[in-house]
């Protein structure tokens, strides 16, 4: 599990048997977001690496990558 704190923001990326979840607490009244994504797909998407790269910085992103390519039996 990472976790990351962005503004008001705190996102948390959980590594499940077969797909990355994402979720975001704003800490206020509004609801608590969440999303999964399969490891493959999000080795293909530059959109959401991007994003990741904004959320959680460069170190951490190349963790999230390392372990989706363990987990999705791509070679490192």
């Amino acid at each position: 599990m990472y976790r990351a704190t962005r503004g008001e923001e705190h996102h948390v990326v959980e590594r499940a048997a077969t797909r990355l979840r994402f979720s975001r607490d704003t800490g206020t009244r509004a609801p608590y977001g969440g999303n999964a994504m399969p490891y493959a797909r999000f080795l293909r998407s530059a959109t959401c690496q991007a994003h990741m790269r904004e959320i959680v910085g460069e170190p951490l992103l190349h963790a999230l990558l390392a372990a989706a390519r363990k987990r999705a039996g791509q070679p490192d």
